[in-house]
């Protein structure tokens, strides 16, 4: 019945006119309007009648007692009563009461018996300032609130006419402005409700309902667009329950469902599979539930569904299944529990998953383990026999290594001595034989003989020079590789090393007018920590180098701050050096290629070895850049000192 009531109660909702609503809600508030305009018009005529009406009654009575003082005092009450009759002509007195000294009545009149007075005044009348009587007047307003009443009933007629008139124009502009309009749109609501979303608004003309049907277009929009959404979701569901559908026939997997007892309700042709079953129907038949018959060991499955029931799921329950054919397989469940609204379990679903080659590969596996930890031990037992015999290697190596280091050093001092004679008195030979026994030579075969002896003695000291510097350079590389180079480490400033290193080879570079030497050093240089006699080293190592490589052009040393760091350069206008002795210049006993190449001095080969060891000794890093016929840059970097 209610539901009844409520479907009988729409249609006159619905029945509602906007503009009736309207036209009714402007009679309302007009008549609210004009009623309370018309009672304070009321009120202040009203209030401005008592007023006048108390002024004039105010002024009657105060003629009337300064008019009878002397009649009364003179005891002319004839006078007096006459003066009476007079004031009963005027509409506004109703009755008029005139006493005397012994309160007689001089006069009395009243016109209205039995209607009681609007008001009163009494005053007593004075002569030279004794009372000599009392004058009391009725007053009333019948008349001024007749015309109040009338004047009123007009304005309330005029009112009224002016009300309907504009009611009758509201209500015709409004069926003109809003309700051919709203037609409009209930029309256009009515098509897109159909599905008709290509409706255009085109009669509505105002800016509000503009406005609406703008936002209407939008909304159908909108709601057109979410109706191929929803087309669209809907035949993705159908594709997805399709696809659930294949997956779910179709998976190599156990797919079931079962009550919280574990009774099968649903299962895929996969589960019939498992347990060795042709078809489903067959499977469903015979196997009512996950439990005792299908089980090796049925207490597992109570485990199983007490781990569900608490935790809500279960993953990989591993157990042993009976097929069939009564074989014994592995399985691997997943499953989780379905509740209802009221927290219930109402059913479990899971997977299957036969896991017996797994299981077999696991077994297999863990034999394998164990014949391979047999293996590893005796494996070990062999590793550590070995390292035994490396270790005891390595001891004799070092062992070795410390005889090769004191052998050097003691081959180096030994042939130090005899070459320091040799290399004297080949120099004083050829000193003394150039001074002495040369100039008397006048047979030109014995001076020709003479100068090839002076070359020799040259020789002699020029072999002998290189022979010391490479004894020199075996001693120091020895010291740093075996750790016993005494380092004298102290803060230098790079620029003044350079400075001094640029000196001690300025003469070197005199020999030749073709080559400038220059120096490039950056004042804001950081202090770094070093042996200046190492770096002095470096440097004039470097120096000669490009001295003795570089024929014509400049040599250019730099020193700047980067990073964190001081970096050196010795830059030449040389050869070049090529691309494959680049990254062996600073091998042991490695010359460049353009040192084999033409009169050049040969070296030690061990010049750049031991720049290498100095500079990374102290954290820094030494390297070449250079292209062949443009000359070659050698850079060095060593970390600032915090």
């Amino acid at each position: 019945m209610s539901h009844d009531t409520s479907t009988t109660k729409r249609p006159l909702l619905s029945s509602r006119s906007i503009s009736r609503d309207l036209t009714a809600s402007l009679v309302c508030i007009v008549l609210l309007v004009a009623t309370a305009m018309a009672g304070y018009a009321y009120w202040q005529q009203s209030e401005d009648m008592w007023r006048k009406a108390g002024e004039k009654g105010e002024d009657t009575i105060t003629s009337v007692a300064e008019i009878l003082a002397v009649p009364i005092w003179n005891l002319d009450y004839d006078n007096a009563r006459l003066i009476g009759s007079v004031y009963t002509h005027d509409e506004m007195v109703q009755a008029i009461r005139i006493y005397g000294s012994r309160n007689e009545v001089v006069f009395a009149h009243e016109k209205f018996s039995g209607v009681p007075p609007d008001f009163s005044k009494v005053r007593s009348i004075v002569f030279e300032g004794r009372t000599i009587g009392r004058a009391e007047i009725d007053f009333t307003l019948s008349r001024e609130k007749q015309q109040l009443d009338e004047q009123m009933l007009v304005s309330s007629l005029i009112i009224v006419v002016a009300i309907s008139v504009i009611l009758a124009i509201t209500g015709l502009l409004l069926r003109i402005f809003l309700n051919k309009p709203l037609k409009v749109l209930q029309q256009g609501i009515a098509r897109v409700a159909k599905g008709d979303f290509s409706y255009e608004f085109g009669e509505v003309r105002h800016t509000e309902l503009i406005e609406i049907a703008t936002r209407f277009r939008r909304m159908s929009a909108e709601i057109e667009a979410r109706e191929k959404k929803l087309q669209a979701m809907n035949k993705t569901l159908q594709e997805a329950e399709e696809k659930y559908r294949g997956i779910f026939e179709n998976a190599i997997e156990g797919i079931f469902q079962a009550t919280p007892d574990g009774v099968l309700r649903r299962a895929n042709p996969a589960m019939a599979r498992i347990f060795g079953y042709e078809s489903l129907d067959e499977f469903l038949s015979n196997v009512r539930s996950l439990g005792s018959r299908t089980m090796v060991n049925p207490d597992r499955m109570q485990d199983f569904y007490k781990q569900v029931r608490e935790r809500g799921e279960i993953k990989r329950f591993e157990a042993e299944y009976y097929r069939r054919d009564g074989k014994t397989i592995w399985g691997s469940l997943n499953a989780r529990a379905i509740y209802a609204d009221s927290g219930e379990i109402v059913f479990i679903e899971g997977i299957l998953e036969d896991i017996t080659d797994r299981k077999k590969a696991e077994q297999d596996l863990a034999d394998l383990n164990r014949h391979l930890e047999q293996l590893v031990r005796e494996r070990t037992e062999d590793l550590v026999n070995k390292a035994r015999e490396l270790e005891e290697a390595n001891q004799r190596l070092r062992e070795l290594d410390e005889m090769k280091s004191a052998f050097l050093s003691s081959v180096s001092h030994e042939l130090r001595t005899p070459l320091t004679s040799i290399l004297g008195f080949a120099k004083l030979l050829h000193k003394e034989f150039t001074r002495n026994y040369l100039p008397l030579t006048n047979d030109p075969a014995l001076l020709k003989r003479g100068q090839r002896i002076q070359n020799n003695l040259l020789i002699i000291s020029h072999e002998g020079e290189r022979l010391t510097r490479l004894i020199n350079d075996v001693l120091d590389l020895n010291k740093i590789e075996s750790g016993s180079m005494g380092w004298r480490d102290e803060r230098l400033n790079m620029g003044d090393v350079v400075e001094t290193a640029v000196q001690s080879v300025t003469g070197l570079f005199a020999q030749n007018t073709r080559v400038r030497l220059m120096a490039e050093i950056d004042p804001t240089l950081p202090v770094v920590i070093a042996d200046p006699d190492r770096m002095q080293q470096v440097l004039i190592n470097l120096l000669n180098n490009a001295a003795k490589f570089t024929d014509d052009g400049s040599v250019t040393v730099r020193a700047f701050p980067r990073f964190g760091q001081v970096r050196v350069e010795v830059a030449d206008t040389g050869p070049g050096i090529q691309l494959d002795d680049q990254s062996r210049i600073f091998e042991k006993f490695h010359q460049s290629k353009a040192a084999a190449v033409g009169d050049k001095p040969k070296g030690t080969g061990l010049g750049l070895t031991i720049c290498r060891e100095i500079v990374e000794h102290y954290g820094g890093r030494i390297w070449v850049e250079s292209e062949v016929g443009k000359g070659s840059t050698f850079v060095f970097t060593l970390p600032a000192a915090s």
